[in-house]
């Protein structure tokens, strides 16, 4: 597999947007247009000013500079690029205050082509983040604690443990009346490996959830269901995602630009690298769909996304199969051929790197050096998490 590098060769695009000014125009870079429009979640459309999106190309010999090629919205969300090389391409959406999280949409474009890119919807920056897990989580049993996401939000990020802004918290759905108060503005953590009676009360509650991402809200779905807890999710994800159970060791990087796999292997491995692939994505109702990582083998017949990010309504989804908590203190100590960095550490750092980008914070992207590495390039022995 190939990996894509954006090379960014300093030249001028023309760019139009209604209601400014657009640059001088040079149409011997192409004669392709890609326009659309981006809104806020909470403002009403004609109120959608100083968005800044940015045209980033995906292939290595696009003429167009990384650092140059964006506009600015007006009040009504708009935008267009004229005069591009027909390419695929990521549209990212940002506010300039910062205040709202990001949006982004793949669009390929043919020569001669005008193409409207989905609408993109800019929800509200993480606050607070609630984290549901049980304490007996199967992966306990491996040496996980049931505070492993906590503590690395403590760790790397800075962030203690309460019930206010700019804190995290623990909820269970054993409490004599379990939390369900859910902010626009929270971050909602849904850990890996949970027992049975919390997929059922997530199923019974589902509507809650939905409606939450819904109308703005953000959520961050391990599902990676039948681990050491034995509980089975029969239910789905807001907008229909569903997924079927397929143990699979290898994992394949597919797009190598994003925050959360930058500077990655071109192969994930572990015992196992994911527990089922989403198999309805094009039928789902969302939108906005990105796909980061998919199964290498499957079920023997079908590979499927495993690292998904998608617009449901106005909200925003980040979800994976792979069992991210348990490589925080197992897996392979094997690295990939031409790194420094155990499989182990890299599952770890898909962790870390998810938490910080779900939250629009700055993802480095530097792979750190394992302290311990077993220099092999194919996994042998391990202990399995199955």
């Amino acid at each position: 597999m190939k990996k894509i590098i954006i090379w960014p060769i300093i030249l001028i695009l023309s760019i139009f947007l209604s209601g400014c000014t657009p640059p001088s125009e040079n149409s011997s870079l192409g004669s392709s247009t890609i326009q659309g429009n981006v809104y806020y979640f909470d403002k009403p459309e004609n109120q959608s000013n100083n968005i800044k999106v940015n045209l980033i190309p995906q292939t290595e010999d696009s003429p167009l500079n990384i650092n140059n090629t964006y506009v600015v919205t007006g009040n009504n969300g708009s935008y267009k690029f004229q005069n591009i090389p027909a390419g695929t391409y990521l549209i990212l959406a940002q506010d300039i205050d910062r205040n709202y999280q990001p949006a982004n949409v793949i669009v390929e474009v043919v020569d001669n082509q005008t193409i409207t890119a989905e609408t993109m919807i800019l929800t509200k920056v993480i606050k607070h983040i609630v984290i549901f897990r049980e304490t007996e989580t199967g992966w306990s049993n491996a040496g996980i604690p049931s505070s492993v996401i906590g503590n690395i939000l403590s760790t790397e990020i800075g962030i203690t443990e309460g019930t206010n802004q700019n804190q995290f918290e623990y909820r269970s759905i054993r409490d004599q009346n379990p939390n369900l108060n859910l902010n626009i503005g929270d971050l909602i953590i849904i850990e890996g490996d949970q027992p049975q009676d919390f997929y059922d009360f997530y199923t019974n509650n589902i509507e809650t959830f939905n409606n939450f991402i819904a109308n703005g809200g953000t959520i961050f779905w391990i599902a990676c269901d039948n681990g050491w807890a034995y509980g089975n999710y029969t239910s789905h994800l807001p907008g229909g995602v569903t997924w079927r159970d397929a143990y699979d060791s290898y994992n394949n990087i597919v797009y190598f630009e994003h925050p959360i796999t930058k500077n990655f292997p071109e192969q994930l491995y572990g015992n196992y690298a994911s527990h089922g692939g989403f198999d309805n994505l094009d039928t789902a109702n969302i939108a906005n769909l990105m796909v980061y990582v998919k199964e290498n083998t499957g079920d023997g017949i079908n590979t499927l996304p495993t690292f998904i990010e998608y617009r449901y309504n106005k909200g925003r989804v980040l979800a994976t199969t792979a069992p991210l908590e348990w490589y925080v203190m197992n897996g392979p100590t094997e690295t990939p051929e031409g790194f420094n960095t155990t499989y182990k550490d890299l599952f770890k750092l898909m962790l870390a790197r998810s938490l910080r980008y779900i939250m629009n914070l700055n993802v480095s992207p530097d792979i750190h050096i394992s302290e311990t590495i077993n220099i092999q390039f194919l996994k042998v022995k391990g202990v399995s998490h199955k």
